[in-house]
């Protein structure tokens, strides 16, 4: 074949042309037709010398962009074809540059330019000869000859020269440019490579794709698939679990709290309250409720209170294995939740008005506090698609020009645009400003301008339906999907039998499209959640959706009854039982109420609204971080390939990015585990202190209650009251040594209000205050981070001025980086270490233990009713009763340890029985005579309980001591010659205060139910006189003294609500 072609090549210069244009396009898909008598006659030439001095030998690829400097209108530029950009050409000699033109066109910006080391972009400025005349050519003759010339790098060389260097060349020399390729009229972009075989004949055909780089783009786009559907699960738990949101605990007091309590539903009535609680705020107390039908209404009841049943949300407790002490957690508590608001400095600040001295005269108050609180959530709302806005801005400032050139030469070709699944994506596809991006905005910030900033009702609404739905995906057990799929595909074998194997196909093309509709309902979030969202918002802006759903399946066929309690049955046996689930307040449901059908119509409008609006909402949120995620794999990938393709470059610059980050890890990991360690210890400490926790923890979870123990302080402290706080807007009450929260799952954990108290103990080996730890932590990662700052530049410089190899810098970047990690674990002096076992460190447990009190929400009320009279007798009888126990025990004691030196006494009595008889008789009397006092002091203390009779019923003195206790008694009333109580002030020796009333007159009690209206608030009426009481104190505050406060250390309020003060004095009144 060689010989046939060297014979031909001895004839003329046409067939020559000819029969390599035939051979070649016989193996090749495109090849350029060069007419050689064209490129005679028109030749191109550099304008100067300088480009050829900037062309670098060690280049990986050129990338050459022609420019023709006698044209004011540039034919390179101006020409529509099948060529795109027809001025830009690259030339490679090795695989590395042509795998680089498989990526996508911005694979530059996708590696943070690491992909282009070793790539140069040189400007080639040509002028033809004769003038005009390369305007003249066609577009394929015109690329024939900038094919030749990116060749030869645009060098003049000699046809002879040329021959003789293509037989010397070793290397492979590849001159690629981009065509568009017609597919159905569809236009797709490649790349046509040519070469020269050792015979200089130009080889050429269309660029295929690397198989790897192929697998790659696969990858990042199922990435992408997966993140849109699965993207929900990357939600915090905090958000929507109602551990973390809201839960109850119970609180067995070990102390019963007692009070009076006056119930009422009417509008007038004569009664003065220390706190009173509406209808509105008791409306979703169900036990409370409960209470209340079994208690009398328009008089005065004793109730006694066994237990609290508080709302706590998870972030005011922690477990122990999750110590709030990270850095990312310290900033978001203190500056997005604006917990440095609690530091001396802030809080004078904060709670003063932005308008200083002008403040008198605005109508409305705004603090420093809540001018950065809306701030935050301003800020928050616009920082949260940060990664989106990367997006788009990498989208305007690299891609915009590429992809508008693309869509305009298109056009002008008459062809479509194809969606490349695999190398595009939907923002370069759609671009930002594309309608359906467009209403993704707005959603998004309507979602958080309601939930942000709207009113309670349509707030709360719409934070149930999106939690409610969040909570019921994290409840889903996936090995309950698997088994309701098994027990569908088993149905023939355990109807049929045998007969299964003969119809079991027939089956299978009904069971299994069945079976993939259950799990990719229940086994992909986004999903779940499209369905799940539109039930919720059906659920919760339904009037009553029991009995709607009862009188709406009734007037069903009883063939959909079944199926739709087998779906019911179904549904409820996917989901994890006994989980905790949103029970939200049902004061916003009638936020569309109404009978009859205009008002069911009214109904189900609004919830097609907040469902779709829901429903808006969540793939708009999902699409925005889908495109963010897709553009982080993108980068994580594309940057990973450079590294590893440019190693030598790049790898001593890793080396010393991951020592940083190993380094910084370290400082903080260290900071975590010392708190860590701490918090268990507390935890450990505290758990040993209750006392029926191990009974309560034994119960199964299904009958085990969220619970929450009392610590009793040391014997030398009192304990804390419990009181009824109504201060703020909900209901709280202040409880005493309140330190442990047990879970239904036995998950202990403690205040994170204790927590930091503890981490304030400034004793020896205490880990003190957490921000304190992660200031020094910050210091000593900053002074590593300058030490590794100085060894890269010393490599560098040395680096580059001896020559020395890249892989040697790098083993010097990675020697001097291990100094700080050497020096701190062989040469430092050892640290202190973590040590709670001192007895300085018990004791300050002990003294804050003592002390701690904290306000908790109410969740529920339990009420009993009680007989004060028999309640104080039975009391008192325990109380006896106990102290004989004791005393009974203690006589045990006493002759049990007798009997063992009862012979040595015997032997002392004699030796000493002659010599002390005189002072043994002495000690014998006063022992007689002082058992007998014992015995008349204990007869003394002991008093039966006089119950009140039929002559003294009408008066009695009440006692309330400091724990809100009502204690009666009949010894210490006065009365006067003229038959009259008199005043008598009596305090005991614990500080208690006395009341002597009348005792079917008494309308003073702790607690008022008002039943009459929960919403407006009406002047109440006292002893049937039809004009208000003015709110006016009887003492001036500024001259009372502290210590007559009411024991619960609140003001004591009459009929209308604002303050009346009770004296603490025995006031003593004319009975009836």
């Amino acid at each position: 074949m060689d010989k046939v072609y060297n014979d031909l090549f001895s004839l003329t210069p046409f067939v020559v042309g000819f029969i390599c244009s035939v051979a070649s396009a016989s193996v090749h898909s495109i090849q350029p037709q060069s007419n050689k008598d064209t490129n005679v006659m028109c030749e191109v030439v550099l304008l100067n010398d300088t480009f050829l001095h900037q062309m670098s030998s060690q280049a990986v690829m050129h990338i050459f962009h022609v420019h023709m400097s006698n044209y004011s209108e540039d034919p390179l530029y101006t020409d529509v074809s099948q060529y795109y950009k027809p001025w830009k050409w690259y030339r490679t000699s090795s695989g590395h540059g042509k795998t680089l033109l498989t990526l996508s066109f911005n694979f530059d910006i996708l590696s943070m330019t690491i992909l282009t080391i070793g790539i140069q972009t040189l400007d080639v400025y040509l002028t033809d000869k004769p003038f005009g005349c390369f305007g003249n050519l066609t577009s394929q003759e015109r690329m024939d000859i900038l094919r030749e010339k990116s060749f030869d790098s645009f060098r003049t060389i000699s046809p002879e020269k040329s021959e003789t260097n293509s037989d010397t060349r070793s290397e492979n020399i590849y001159v690629c440019n981009a065509v568009i390729e017609n597919h159905g009229d569809y236009a797709d972009f490649g790349n046509m490579c040519c070469s020269k075989d050792s015979e200089g004949n130009w080889l050429c055909s269309e660029q295929v794709e690397n198989f790897w780089i192929t697998v790659l783009y696969v990858c990042i786009t199922l990435v992408k698939v997966t993140m849109f559907l699965f993207g929900p699960l990357l939600l915090p738990a905090q958000l929507y679990t109602a551990a973390y949101v809201a839960s109850e605990y119970v609180v067995k007091l070990k102390k019963v709290l007692k009070m009076k309590m006056f119930i009422s539903e009417s509008t007038q009535t004569s009664v003065r309250y220390k706190n009173r609680l509406t209808l509105e705020q008791i409306s979703d107390w169900k036990k409370l409720h409960e209470c209340l039908e079994n208690l009398p209404k328009e008089q005065i009841v004793h109730v006694k209170v066994p237990e609290l049943r508080i709302k706590i949300k998870g972030k005011r407790i922690i477990p122990e294995d999750d110590p709030p002490t990270g850095l990312i957690r310290t900033l978001y508590d203190n500056i997005v939740r604006c917990k440095i608001k609690a530091l001396d400095p802030f809080t004078e600040c904060c709670d003063r008005s932005i308008y200083a001295s002008v403040q008198p005269h605005c109508r409305h108050k705004c603090t420093w506090h809540m001018c950065v609180k809306w701030l935050i959530k301003v800020l928050m709302l616009l920082l949260i698609p940060l990664p989106f806005y990367i997006r788009i801005v990498i989208y305007y400032k690299f891609e915009m020009a590429e992809l508008s050139n693309r869509r305009s030469v298109i056009a002008q070709l008459g062809l479509q645009e194809k969606f490349n699944v695999y190398r595009e994506n939907i923002v370069q596809y759609f671009t930002p400003t594309h309608p359906i991006f467009l209403v993704t905005y707005a959603f998004y910030f309507l979602s958080g301008l309601l939930i942000g900033f709207s009113g309670p009702c349509l707030k709360e609404k719409l934070k149930s339906v999106a939690m409610a739905a969040l909570s019921d995906m994290a409840n889903v057990n996936k090995t309950s999907v698997l088994q309701v799929i098994l027990r569908i595909s088993l149905w023939p074998f355990r109807k049929c039998g045998l007969l299964a194997l003969v119809f079991g196909p027939l089956y299978a093309i009904i069971a299994i499209p069945i079976c993939a509709v259950i799990i990719a309902i229940y086994c992909i979030p986004t999903i779940y959640l499209s369905y799940r969202l539109m039930y919720h918002s059906r659920k919760r802006f339904e009037h009553n959706i029991e009995s709607n759903s009862s009188d709406q399946s009734s007037k069903r066929p009883e063939t959909i009854q079944k199926i739709h309690k087998k779906l019911t049955s179904m549904d409820q046996n996917v989901h994890r039982r006994g989980q905790s689930s949103f029970d939200f307040d049902d004061r916003y449901s009638r936020c569309c109420s109404g009978n009859g059908q205009l008002g069911a119509f009214a109904r189900l409008l609004l919830q097609i609204i907040v469902g779709l609006f829901c429903l808006t909402v969540m793939f708009a949120t999902v699409l925005i971080f889908t495109e963010a995620t897709g553009l982080c794999v993108e980068v994580m990938a594309f940057t990973m390939m450079g590294i590893i393709v440019n190693a030598g470059s790049t790898l001593r610059y890793v080396t010393m990015a991951l020592l940083v980050l190993v380094y910084m890890h370290n400082c903080y990991d260290n900071v975590y585990e010392n708190y860590l360690i701490f918090n268990k210890t507390i935890i450990e400490e505290i758990t040993e202190k209750v006392e029926d926790l191990k009974k309560i923890a034994s119960l199964p979870s299904s009958m085990q209650e969220n619970a929450a123990f009392q610590v009793k302080p040391i014997e030398a402290v009192d304990e804390i009251p419990t009181t009824l706080s109504m201060e703020k807007k909900e209901p709280r009450w202040k409880i005493g040594h309140l330190l442990l929260f047990l879970d239904s799952y036995d998950t202990p954990r403690i205040p994170l209000k204790l927590f930091k108290k503890f981490c304030e103990i400034r004793v020896h080996g205490a880990p003190g205050p957490v921000y304190i730890n992660l200031l020094r932590a910050t210091g000593k990662f900053s002074i590593i981070v300058v030490f590794l700052f100085f060894v890269m530049l010393v490599v560098m410089a040395f680096g580059s001025t001896h020559q020395i190899s890249s892989t040697n810098q790098t083993l010097a970047t990675l020697a001097g980086g291990f100094v700080p990690m050497l020096l701190k674990n062989v040469l430092s002096s050892k640290s202190v270490r973590l040590n709670l076992q001192t007895l300085s460190f018990k004791g300050q447990i002990d003294e804050i233990v003592a002390e701690f009190k904290q306000y908790w929400p109410v969740y529920d009320f339990v009420v009993e009713q009680y007989d004060p009279v028999e309640e104080a007798a039975r009391e008192a009888e325990e109380k006896a009763k106990e102290e004989q126990d004791k005393e009974v025990e203690k006589d045990k004691n006493k002759e049990k340890w007798s009997v063992k030196d009862k012979a040595d006494k015997e032997q002392e009595k004699v030796k000493d029985e002659y010599a002390n008889a005189d002072n043994g008789k002495l000690m014998d009397n006063e022992k007689a005579t002082r058992d007998t006092n014992e015995n008349d002091t204990f007869s003394s203390y002991y008093k039966p309980i006089q119950r009140v009779t039929a002559e003294n019923r009408n008066v009695a003195t009440l006692t309330i001591d400091d724990d809100g206790n009502v204690r009666k008694d009949t010894d210490t009333i006065t009365v006067d010659g003229t038959g009259l109580l008199r005043p008598t002030v009596l305090t005991d020796r614990r500080g208690s205060r006395k009341l002597s009333i009348i005792e079917p007159d008494d309308n003073f009690v702790d607690l008022f139910i008002d039943l009459g209206s929960g919403d407006i608030e009406n002047m109440w009426q006292l002893y049937g006189s039809s004009e208000s009481i003015p709110s006016i104190t009887m003492w001036n505050d500024e001259s009372r003294d502290g210590s007559l406060d009411m024991p619960y250390k609140q003001p004591v309020y009459n009929v209308v609500h604002q303050g009346l003060p009770i004296p603490s004095v025995q006031i003593n009144f004319i009975p009836p």
